[in-house]
């Protein structure tokens, strides 16, 4: 009698636990969206960025060995980076049984509202579709969470306690460093700041910030937009231009040095998306 208790203890056990061997294989555009299904799926899934560090998403092409992986995925999280324009179809030829899931529907914040550029029109070109930068917003963060949480349910509904107890802890996590957001920005008094690429317009958004954007296309302004940009900036007082470690920062040195402000470098692509957030927090803090 003792020897079936502790077998069925044993039982219950092994029923009640996450599998030990990852059961759905998914990828993710970037790494920022990975830690997110990670932070869900936990030891459920093995998940994987399709770009990795060091790498840019504007021009990124995938290894041999990457696009064999993609062949064997249940799931793709993406939300419509410029390599995907390109690759997407293709993946999806590689592996039509493997479900897309766009990131950037449904979500509470928009990055228009944070982003002044005098040729808007052409980031919109280069961002078809809107700003791929959604996980950039606390607000955003959490519906992606729930979005990723739903379709690991649907894919594997023996696993729908565990993701919810994950996605509960997570969302919680990233409610922290939104309060501490409305904190800070409660209490500066400049809302605006130059960055090269236009990657940090979902989390201007939510906290009444306006980023302004030196790139054009991805390309260095001329000597006619440098000007403008540099009276633009003496005007508004702006003290923090924000460049990314894939960009050169070769003008926004001139710009910096032209008005008197700091470089800060962010990379809206770390795989430490807390630290990302936490580290723009700061910035806008030390005006």
């Amino acid at each position: 009698m003792k020897k079936n208790r502790i077998t069925l203890a044993l039982l219950l056990l092994l029923l009640s636990a996450p599998l030990s061997a990852a059961s759905l294989k998914l990828f993710a555009s970037v790494l920022p969206i990975a830690s997110l299904v990670s932070l869900v799926g936990g030891e459920r899934i093995s998940v994987e960025a399709l770009v990795t560090a060091g790498h840019d998403p504007i021009t990124y092409d995938p290894q041999p060995s990457q696009l064999q992986r993609l062949g064997e995925a249940d799931l793709y999280f993406t939300s419509g980076l410029p390599f995907e324009r390109v690759w997407m179809g293709k993946i999806r030829a590689l592996n039509p049984d493997m479900k897309v899931i766009d990131l950037r529907h449904d979500l509470p914040v928009n990055a228009e509202a944070g982003t002044e550029s005098d040729h808007h029109e052409s980031h919109e070109h280069d961002h078809k579709g809107g700003d791929p930068h959604v996980w950039t917003s606390p607000a955003n963060i959490d519906a992606i969470l729930a979005l990723i949480a739903e379709e690991l349910t649907s894919s594997d509904p023996h696993g729908a306690d565990y993701y919810q107890g994950n996605l509960q802890a997570a969302q919680q996590h990233f409610k922290q460093v939104d309060q501490r957001a409305v904190e800070v920005m409660s209490d500066i008094e400049q809302r605006y700041f130059l960055v090269f690429h236009p990657a940090w317009g979902y989390l201007a958004s939510q906290y009444g910030l306006v980023q302004i954007v030196i790139e054009k296309d991805g390309k260095e302004p001329g000597p006619r937009r440098l000007g403008e940009l540099i009276e633009m900036a003496k005007q508004k007082g702006i003290g923090k231009i924000i460049v990314q470690p894939q960009f050169d920062r070769r003008i926004a040195s001139v710009i910096a040095e032209a008005i008197g402000a700091q470089l800060v470098v962010l990379d809206p692509l770390s795989n430490d998306l807390e630290q990302s957030l936490n580290s723009f927090i700061d910035a806008m803090q030390e005006q």
